[in-house]
């Protein structure tokens, strides 16, 4: 595996890359969703997601190419950008004045466990000059609780001691094995949309409720992903999560904004209540 420190942008004169860059597209563009306090119900960070533009394939979402890239080199070079690019929007937000807790960056499980991964994002960090890492959060898919335990945790520790933030995605999938996380020492989970619409369900939630009872035990923070209603909202706050993102779907009284927003979006979204 190639060390993540080397991992340099392709030339953009190459191949399609060079074709998109000169049609005016950037390769590469990131869209953010808010996470909203389940509290107060207003943004209190971002999570990231990084489209493709291709002359050939068009809008490429993360979702049609995170599974083939995250076993690459390919992969690898992406989070470097994702983080990067995280890290800028972070500082964004302080020039304007905003106020977030964590913006995500998506990095590939295989990340975590890379030799010398506290090396590798300390000098990361002192290229571009970030003076703040508590306010960057890695997300890594539900795969990192399938890699080897000690190198998952040896990474994950790595983060910490810079005070980067973790995340996991994908909590309650059907191919995510929980009780790893008992090892895996991660800040925070995303809990799987599935998951978040059985809060308020009749039958189902007092067993979401146990599974958010025992994550909050570990301990890691919770947020709900693809909550639908206000009552799904409510139940997570009873549960102390710490936010939700709505669901294309949501039905309810909250106003929230596109769920691919652009950076200028977020930025100029209010995080205090309107009197």
């Amino acid at each position: 595996m190639r060390e993540f420190s080397d991992l340099s942008t392709p030339d953009p004169e190459e191949g399609y890359v060079g074709e998109t860059l000169r049609s005016g597209v950037k390769p590469l563009e990131m869209r953010y969703s808010q996470i909203n306090s389940a509290y107060r119900r207003l943004p209190i960070a971002y999570r990231s997601f990084t489209y493709v533009n291709s002359v050939i394939e068009g809008v490429v979402p993360p979702d049609k190419y995170a599974f083939a890239a995250d076993g690459t080199d390919r992969g690898l070079r992406l989070a470097k950008w994702n983080i990067q690019e995280a890290m800028r929007a972070i500082d964004k937000m302080h020039e304007s004045g905003r106020h977030v807790q964590f913006i995500t960056a998506r990095c590939p499980a295989k990340l975590a466990m890379l030799p010398d991964l506290y090396e590798k994002l300390k000098e990361l960090l002192e290229k571009e000059r970030f003076a703040h890492p508590e306010q960057l959060c890695l997300e890594f898919p539900q795969s990192l609780l399938f890699e080897e335990e000690e190198q998952v945790r040896a990474g994950i520790l790595a983060a910490k001691l810079l005070k980067i933030k973790t995340m996991m995605s994908g909590c309650g999938e059907t191919d995510c094995p929980l009780a790893n996380l008992i090892h895996v020492p991660v800040d925070m989970v995303l809990l799987a949309p599935r998951i978040t619409a059985l809060a308020d369900n009749r039958d189902k939630g007092n067993s979401v409720s146990a599974l958010l009872a025992f994550l909050r035990m570990l301990p890691v923070d919770v947020i709900g992903e693809g909550a639908e209603t206000d009552e799904a909202i409510r139940a997570l706050s009873r549960a102390d999560c710490l936010g939700y993102i709505p669901s294309p779907s949501y039905g309810g009284t909250v106003r929230h904004g596109s769920l691919r927003m652009t950076l200028e979006d977020a930025v100029s979204q209010r995080e205090e209540e309107e009197m």
